[in-house]
């Protein structure tokens, strides 16, 4: 995504842009892959922030809601707590509670998120409206978020305590952001944002699913003139006289240009794609020491049945201190489990009458990536499957699972990491736009801002708007 948003500005710019992709389709993790009548996702699960993605895409001289339409998750999360209680987050930021007193407590829990959301709102607004939209700067963060610094000490599991005064609620909200690799007791509190951000824009997923952004952008940049190459593998940056003059590129050799932007993680850039006598000792300290999310494991199923879930997201879970649990590998069937049913919210996505399930069991960290062969992962798989299999009938039509190997040799994310820097990295972990090799820009997940679609985006747009500024000076 960042590539695709690079080139499209660059394009629009009135430069000649070249984008080689070692894939076979564009879009990274924000893609999909169709088997049979059932459209999986390649990564990216839904759309938080749209109206970050509108600014990259006005950023970009397109109209995000003409080119894709959002279709928005109308009940984002429900947490069944090992009491039996059920926590659910419906419309306008209520939250439902089926239990004991459910009714008060519910109240109660809405009530408290209303106070939770005047806290964060205003931090969330000043990262999506000015500080997601330019480079990072410390000083920038403390000249205009002095008021709010003293929020962002901590951590998650901290700030839920003291906001929320029900632990089941505390347990559901903690649940909706495991996404990060992290729970809530070492999870730093700044990723409280990604609750906020659910709760005040929602969720939304693109008509058609998630490959309907970058197929947009695409169509963009080929109206522009930009040169795209598929199966393409880029082997090396190309370095004369300490700048970035081309790439080598796999089977078509050197191939020359003005400036380079790299929108593979920085961990690769300086790690493998540039000749190691070329790389300041800066970069290459913080390549190898760059600290990076977890690894994942996911399973797809296209059932030839509709569950019966009225949520996007689902979760059999522990209360917040025991979750944890979530990252540790089971002995046999897990009792922990967190799914998503896209086709609650786009039922197009499925054959007639189906549905698609999407899950992250848990799985060893400790593992090295080669360790997770077919029958490795298959295995897990499977034991997810039996486990889901207790709350729903599965009548499966597709499958398709995809392991930490796949993440790194197939989506070439470094070591498998599907984020790469972990969210929980301090800024000065970030890579910057503007690397001290000339005429070299890196843009990506390893960027500020990079997670997710938009600060994607916005990273290779940043990225974009250094290029030319560095031509101008």
């Amino acid at each position: 995504m960042s590539g695709l948003a690079a080139a499209v500005w660059l394009a629009r710019a009135g430069l000649n842009v070249s984008l080689f992709e070692a894939n076979a389709k564009l879009g990274g993790c924000c893609a999909t892959t169709r088997i049979g009548h059932y459209t999986f996702n390649d990564g990216a699960l839904h759309v938080a922030l749209p109206s970050l993605l509108d600014h990259a895409f006005g950023r970009l001289g397109l109209e995000r809601a003409a080119s894709v339409p959002l279709r928005p998750v109308a009940a984002p999360q429900s947490v069944r707590l090992p009491d039996g209680t059920t926590v659910a987050l419906w419309p306008n930021r209520e939250v439902r509670v089926s239990g004991p007193n459910g009714e008060a407590r519910g109240a109660q829990a809405s009530e408290e998120m209303e106070r939770f959301l005047e806290r964060w709102r205003p931090v969330l607004r000043l990262f999506a409206q000015d500080l997601f939209l330019r480079p990072f700067s410390t000083g920038r963060l403390l000249r205009k978020g002095w008021r709010h610094v003293h929020k962002l000490r901590g951590t998650l599991a901290l700030e839920l305590e003291r906001q929320f005064s029900d632990t089941d609620v505390r347990a559901a909200l903690a649940g909706m952001l495991l996404y990060t690799g992290m729970p809530a007791r070492v999870a730093p509190v700044a990723t409280a944002l990604g609750l906020v951000a659910v709760l005040e824009e929602g969720l939304h997923l693109p008509e058609g699913g998630m490959g309907a952004i970058p197929d947009a952008l695409t169509a963009a940049l080929h109206a522009l003139g930009g040169d795209i190459y598929t199966n393409v593998r880029v082997e090396r940056i190309e370095m004369k006289d300490g700048r970035a003059c081309g790439l080598r590129i796999a089977r078509h050799g050197v191939q020359p240009f003005d400036a380079v932007i790299s929108t593979v993680s920085g961990m690769i850039t300086f790690g493998s794609l540039l000749d190691g006598r070329g790389i300041p000792q800066a970069m290459r300290h913080k390549a190898s020491h760059a600290p990076l999310s977890h690894k994942a494991l996911a399973v797809q199923l296209g059932l030839a049945n509709v569950i019966d879930e009225d949520s996007h997201s689902m979760g059999v879970l522990p209360l917040m201190d025991e979750q944890h649990k979530l990252f540790l590998p089971s002995d046999g069937l897990p009792r922990w489990i967190s799914y998503t049913v896209p086709t609650v919210t786009l039922p197009g996505l499925a054959a007639a009458g189906g549905s698609i399930v999407e899950m992250f069991p848990p799985i060893d960290q400790a593992w090295p990536v080669d360790r997770w062969t077919n029958e490795t992962k298959e295995a897990v798989a499977q034991e997810a499957i039996e486990a889901l299999a207790r709350s729903h009938p599965l009548d499966i039509a597709a499958r398709r699972v995809s392991g930490p190997r796949d993440y790194r040799d197939g989506m070439h994310l470094f070591n498998g990491a599907v984020y790469g820097l972990s969210p929980g990295a301090p800024a000065g972990a970030q890579f910057p736009h503007r690397t001290p090799v000339e005429g070299l820009f890196q843009a990506g997940q390893t960027t500020y801002p990079g997670f997710g679609i938009a600060p994607a985006m916005m990273s290779g747009i940043l990225a974009a708007e250094a290029l030319v500024a560095s031509v101008r000076s």
